[in-house]
């Protein structure tokens, strides 16, 4: 894959993007939730060593995450230095991959011969940011490594998206869901070199998993890692919702405190949950497995083969977000980038409109940000609980409007393709 720097007519943008970081790092916004946890697991990182984070009950991070932290702590000089305010800069070390991921999205939209000036949609974009530089949170990393492990395997170069893939996974266990979609490219190269070649690949994902890993097995604590990794990142908060704006709030009015292992027709809620997202992402994988198993995906024109990868991308986050419990409302963040990505590609941005509006309105609406400035630039008080915009129900309506719209747009637009453009794929799937 080409490297973005190389493009030249990008610099301008590179040179805004860097300027904006500088700026954002030096007036970093002193607000964000978790940083009870960043601290405190940062301060046992210098006093214990990265290798014994584990043995803290309260750790339910993947790996990668803590090497984040770890890296944090080289700035301090004890661990008592780690406040409030100065965990603050942890931001400085996660925002670097929002730079990252506008830099890609100038390298596709380069690569597709589209207009690089399209980034603003996200450079402009305050559902972007909020996430990082509001929120403190890390979800910007694993979606950028999501978006290279795509690309890659869009490509052929099926080495590369599964060791990225696994990385991205390292850092956020949520990035697992686009696993499907990623072996839906990279199974034909596998099955074109044979089993020998699926062996290699095996082993250089378990030689990149055991580096990971190293640390906690230097410090004889790889059974608390495994037992940790396990248990500790499912079900840590069993109910309906931790604060995101989805199906569960029309089910009932507290999905906070609703526990998701409650049966229905003797099934537990967070399998019902679980059965409605695998259902929701076969409904979009199943075209996608059929056209590339035949060969007829490989004929669409780079805007559009590349288009139907985001916005079937954007339909998953979608459909992980909304029906699975314990959600909570940053993990959307991915079909933030891919609903944009498509848009831009396809000129189809209704999909792309609504998640930006209901992830917005989602993370405002938990975080309460405008509060700061209620007296200094309002003159007033906002009462989040009676401004409908806030409404759970109602941003959860933005995202299933969102969910149904994209699913219906990706059958229409899906299967209306010419036959010169994709083949006749009635005729590849056997509906002749």
């Amino acid at each position: 894959m080409r490297i973005p720097f190389l493009h030249k007519e990008a610099w301008p943008y590179y040179l805004l993007f860097a300027g904006v970081f500088a700026l954002l790092v030096a007036l970093m916004p002193d607000a964000g939730f978790d940083k009870y946890y960043w601290i405190t697991w940062t301060q046992q990182i210098m006093a214990d060593g990265l290798g014994n984070i584990y043995t803290n009950p309260e750790v339910n991070n993947h790996p990668l995450i803590l090497f984040v932290l770890k890296m944090f702590s080289l700035f301090f000089s004890s661990p008592e230095a780690i406040t409030y305010t100065s965990v603050n800069w942890l931001k400085a070390l996660v925002l670097p991959f929002d730079i990252l991921t506008l830099m890609l999205v100038v390298h596709v939209l380069k690569r597709t011969g589209n207009p690089i000036n399209g980034v603003l949609v996200f450079f402009m974009n305050p559902a972007f940011w909020y996430n990082t530089v509001i929120w403190g949170q890390v979800d910007t990393i694993h979606t950028f490594l999501v978006l290279g492990a795509l690309l890659f395997a869009e490509r052929g170069q099926w080495r590369w998206a599964g060791v990225v893939l696994l990385i991205a996974i390292n850092f956020k266990l949520q990035a697992i869901i686009f696993t499907p979609l990623i072996l839906v490219f990279v199974m034909p190269y596998i099955r074109e070199r044979g089993w020998p070649a699926a062996a290699l690949q095996i082993a250089i994902l378990a030689g990149v998993q055991m580096l990971i890993f190293a640390p906690f097995w230097l410090a004889g604590r790889l059974p608390e890692t495994f037992q940790a990794l396990t248990s500790r990142s499912i079900d840590h908060f069993p109910v309906l919702s931790k604060n995101a704006y989805n199906f569960w709030h029309f089910v009932t009015d507290d999905p906070y405190s609703f526990p998701d292992q409650r049966r229905v027709l003797g099934i537990p809620l967070k399998v019902w949950g679980v059965m409605q997202f695998w259902t929701s992402s076969a409904m979009v994988m199943m075209p996608m497995v059929l056209a590339v198993a035949n060969g007829a995906f490989d004929n669409l024109r780079r805007n559009e083969r590349l288009g139907t990868i985001f916005q079937v991308s954007a339909l998953i986050t979608l459909g992980f977000f909304l029906f699975n419990t314990q959600m909570h409302e940053r993990y959307v963040h991915p079909a933030l980038l891919f609903s944009g990505l498509f848009a831009l590609l396809t000129g189809r941005g209704t999909v792309f409109g609504l998640i930006t509006a209901g992830y917005l309105l989602n993370m405002e609406a938990v975080m309460r940000y405008l509060r700061y400035f209620d007296e200094k630039w309002l003159g007033f008080a906002i009462d989040y609980e009676s401004i409908f915009l806030f409404e759970p129900q109602f941003v959860a309506c933005i995202f299933m409007v969102a969910y149904i719209y994209g699913a219906i747009e990706f059958y229409r637009t899906f299967f209306s393709f010419k036959t010169s453009d994709m083949g006749d794929i009635g005729v590849k799937t056997g509906k002749q």
